[in-house]
C-alpha cells in the first residue's frame, strides 16, 4: 500500500510540474513587455519625426532662398533639401497610424501619384497662393510631390529659366505649408494637438483601464507590427508591383526627381528600425519587437533579420534610377527579385510575427 501511495504521489507531482511548466511557457510567450511599446514611441517614432521636421525647415528655407534668388546654386540646394527630407519621411511609413492618419498629416504631406493636369490648372488659375489657401487644396496639390513636380519638372531636367513667377509663388506657399504640417505631426506625438493627448502617451499606456484605443498591451504591440506589414506590403505590391505590372513609370512614387529607388530603400530601412527598436540616423536604440520574438522564437527572429538584409541587398542591386531601369530587361529581373524578397518579408511578419504579439 505504501508503495502504491508513493507512486500515486509521484504521479500527482509529475502532473503538477507539467501543468506548472506549461503555464510558465504560455506566460513567457505572451506579450507583456511595455518597454518595447514605449521605446517604439521614444526611440523610433519621435526621433524620426523630429529629424523629418528639421529637414522640413531646411526645405522650406531652401525654397525661400531659391524664390528670392533663382539660380543654379539655389535650385540645386532646394532639390537636395527635398531629397534629404525624403529619407526620414519614408522611414516613417511603418507608423502612419494614429495622428498621421486620423488628422490627415500623411495625406497632406505625401499623396501620390499627383495629377499633372490638376497642378497645371492651379498654376493657370488666378487663385491666390498662400499658406492659408494651400491648406484648403486637395492633398495631391500640395506636399512632397507637388513640390517635386515644380522643382524637378516632369523629366528631372527643369532649368532655372523654365520657372515663371506663378510657379515660384506656388513653391513658396507649398514650402511654408509643408513645414507647418511637419511640425504639427511632431507635436501630435509629443505634446498633443487639437485637444487630443500626445499619441506617445496613448500608445505607451496600452492595456491600462482608461485606454480605449489600446485596451490591452498586445493590442499596442499588434499596431506596431501591423504598421510594418502595411508599409512592406505597399512597397512590394503597390510601389513596385503596380508600375512593374503595367509597365508604367508614371505610377512610380517619386518619378519627377528619379528618387523612387531611394524611397523604397528608406521604406524597408524604416520597417527594420521598428522591428529592432532603433533610429540610427539619430543614434537612438531601444527594445524592439525583435527582443520579444528572440525570446519566444529565436529562429524566427534570425530569419526576419536575414530577410530584412536580403530585401535591402536586393534593392541595392537595382541600377539607379528606377525610372529608367524599368526599360532594361535585365534590371526588371532585379526589380522582380527585390519585390519578391520584400513580399516574403511582409508575409513572414503577417503570418508568424503578428500572431505572436497578439497573444
Amino acid at each position: 500500500m505504501l508503495l502504491s501511495a508513493s507512486a500515486c504521489q509521484n504521479q500527482t507531482s509529475t502532473i503538477a510540474n507539467t501543468t506548472s511548466n506549461t503555464t510558465s511557457a504560455q506566460s513567457n510567450s505572451q506579450f507583456r513587455d511595455r518597454q518595447i511599446v514605449s521605446d517604439f514611441a521614444d526611440q523610433v517614432v519621435i526621433p524620426t519625426y523630429q529629424l523629418f521636421a528639421q529637414k522640413a525647415v531646411q526645405l522650406s528655407n531652401a525654397i525661400e532662398s531659391f524664390v528670392q534668388e533663382p539660380n543654379n546654386q539655389t535650385l540645386t540646394a532646394a532639390r537636395n533639401a527635398w531629397r534629404d527630407a525624403r529619407s526620414p519621411w519614408e522611414q516613417s511609413e511603418s507608423f502612419t497610424f494614429g495622428p498621421a492618419d486620423s488628422l490627415g498629416y500623411d495625406a497632406a504631406l505625401d499623396s501620390w501619384p499627383v495629377n499633372e493636369t490638376d497642378l497645371t490648372a492651379v498654376l493657370q488659375s488666378n487663385d491666390p497662393l498662400t499658406v492659408e489657401t494651400i491648406q484648403k487644396r486637395q492633398d495631391t496639390e500640395k506636399g512632397f510631390h507637388a513640390i517635386e513636380f515644380l522643382l524637378f519638372g516632369t523629366q528631372n531636367n527643369k532649368k532655372v529659366s523654365d520657372f515663371n513667377q506663378r510657379e515660384l509663388e506656388y513653391l513658396q506657399a507649398l514650402g511654408k505649408d509643408f513645414n507647418r504640417v511637419a511640425n504639427e505631426l511632431v507635436a501630435s506625438w509629443t505634446t498633443g494637438v487639437e485637444n487630443q493627448p500626445a499619441y506617445r502617451e496613448v500608445l505607451a499606456t496600452a492595456g491600462e483601464s482608461s485606454n480605449s484605443n489600446y485596451p490591452t498591451l498586445p493590442s499596442g504591440a499588434a499596431e506596431i507590427v501591423q504598421g510594418t506589414i502595411d508599409s512592406l506590403d505597399e512597397v512590394a505590391n503597390e510601389k513596385i508591383g503596380e508600375p512593374l505590372a503595367q509597365k508604367d513609370t508614371k505610377l512610380l512614387e517619386s518619378r519627377f526627381s528619379f528618387h523612387t529607388l531611394e524611397d523604397l530603400k528608406s521604406n524597408v530601412k524604416g520597417a527594420e528600425n521598428v522591428y529592432l527598436g532603433r533610429f540610427p540616423d539619430a543614434n537612438t536604440d531601444g527594445k524592439g519587437i525583435s527582443n520579444f520574438i528572440a525570446q519566444v522564437n529565436p529562429d524566427l527572429d534570425a530569419r526576419i533579420k536575414s530577410q530584412f538584409q536580403s530585401s535591402i541587398t536586393a534593392l541595392e542591386k537595382i541600377p539607379a534610377p528606377l525610372e529608367t531601369a524599368m526599360a532594361n530587361p535585365q534590371a526588371v529581373q532585379q526589380i522582380q527579385a527585390a519585390q519578391t524578397a520584400i513580399d516574403n518579408l511582409q508575409q513572414t511578419m503577417r503570418q508568424e510575427v503578428l500572431p505572436l504579439v497578439q497573444n
